[in-house]
């Protein structure tokens, strides 16, 4: 009786809620009539494009449908990358491009339990598929971190709030002090592959070693783009011992 009283308050404070201070979609700011996550109207869920399968099982590159089973890339066979393997939830592009954007660039924090929620419902974190991500079976959770002087004008690291509102069940794995961004970079918004390489080289230092030898661990961020620096972050960790790097990103360029 206790629990039903407890779920209709529950309810009604919900109702109250949408009434009082009524959502609206993160893509395009329509006016939903209620506050389910992940808050993206019709038109805009319709706009997802989820990564699943066929896809490069190494760097999470998408091969377009019809392509059969995953198969590795033309780079990847070429030069494999650093870390293990790579997942993210969807492409990158609108409307998830613009809350990430409104996320990182504006503090739109409030978008956060929206991507969170659109994470796990990805085939990423499909725990009945066997080449999802499952972070229980991790060590630690890394969070790409940010140079203190970008931390400070930010006032958050995104890629940590991501991984914290993500992987709530184990909020005692993830570690910021891991891994630190000791180099300030250019920004890499435009730069190609090779000049992200060489703008991010040196960038990251492991600063407790002790901590990741032969531990498996997963990077979070939440864009990859060309993977140079989720590659940079797992060639530290590598170098420091951890016995194996993967990596998840709420989003990935298609490229």
């Amino acid at each position: 009786m206790a629990l039903r009283l407890a779920t209709i308050a529950q309810a009604v404070f919900a109702a109250c809620q949408d009434i009082l201070f009524p959502s609206s979609c993160l893509g395009c700011r329509a006016p939903l009539p209620a506050s389910r996550l992940p808050l993206f109207c019709p038109p805009c869920r319709q706009q997802f494009q989820w990564l699943n399968s066929p896809l490069c099982p190494a760097c999470g590159r998408p091969w377009p449908a019809g392509a059969g089973e995953d198969h590795l890339c033309g780079p990847c066979l070429q030069k494999p990358p650093l870390f293990q393997r790579a997942r993210a939830a969807v492409v990158y592009r609108d409307p998830v491009a613009a809350a990430i954007q409104a996320c990182k660039y504006q503090g739109d924090l409030a978008a956060l339990s929206s991507l969170a929620a659109l994470a796990l419902h990805s085939p990423a974190l499909d725990a009945t598929r066997s080449a999802a991500i499952a972070a229980s079976g991790y060590d630690f959770i890394v969070p790409v971190p940010l140079h203190l002087k970008r931390l400070r004008q930010r006032g958050f690291n995104q890629a940590l709030l991501l991984a914290r509102s993500i992987f709530t069940a184990q909020q005692g794995k993830i570690r910021f002090d891991l891994l630190s961004r000791e180099r300030m970079t250019q920004p890499q918004t435009g730069m190609t592959g090779s000049q992200r390489r060489r703008n991010l080289k040196g960038a990251f230092v492991a600063p407790q070693p002790a901590m990741v030898r032969k531990r498996s661990l997963l990077l979070v961020d939440d864009v990859f783009t060309t993977g140079a620096t989720v590659n940079e972050c797992a060639k530290v960790l590598r170098q420091a011992g951890a016995a194996r790097v993967d990596v998840f990103t709420l989003a990935r360029v298609r490229e």
